[in-house]
């Protein structure tokens, strides 16, 4: 890998991991909530903001296939990652 392939893929892996986090974080928070009853449920941000991080992780996830040449059908873990997406 070149440089700057490196240091875009250093950028993408760090967002991709923070989105991660904040993923599992949400849910738990979220099914917390559903849990307790409490109204918090029914803001809208609480509607929102996990799709848009969502999105953001699928999207790092790309930039990193893309970025590392590692693409679906070389790598067999990466092939599990995707079949448990769909």
């Amino acid at each position: 890998m070149s440089e700057a392939l490196l240091a875009v893929y250093g950028e993408l892996r760090l967002v991709h991991i923070v989105c991660a986090l904040v993923s599992g974080a949400g849910f738990a928070l979220r099914g917390f909530w559903m849990l307790a009853d409490s109204s918090k449920l029914a803001a809208r941000w609480v509607r929102i903001v996990p799709h848009s991080v969502d999105t953001l992780l699928l999207l790092s996830a790309l930039g990193l296939v893309f970025a590392s040449g590692q693409y679906p059908g070389v790598l067999p873990w990466l092939n599990v990652k995707i079949v448990i997406l769909l």
